[in-house]
């Protein structure tokens, strides 16, 4: 299973500011990227299936809606 998650370091820490729905003592492999705050935006917790349901990211690319399938391939740039 895999969740994407915002945490903040602290004394040493790593301290996810949401629940993990993880086993006690799982183990886990962790990626670390910084994010600034406009990056993720805070969203009230859902009760949603999907994990990922609340996630926003600003891209910074207005259009990409419109021409999703055109990044990917290169065809446009942001």
């Amino acid at each position: 299973m895999s969740q994407v998650i915002t945490a903040v370091y602290e004394d040493g820490v790593l301290k996810p500011l949401d629940r993990l729905q993880l086993d006690e003592h799982e183990h886990v492999r962790v990626t670390v990227e910084s994010v600034t705050e406009n990056d993720v935006l805070p969203l009230p917790h859902s009760h949603a299936a999907d994990p990922l349901a609340n996630l926003r990211v600003s891209t910074g690319i207005h259009d990409l809606a419109e021409h999703f399938d055109d990044y990917p391939f290169g065809r446009r740039h942001p």
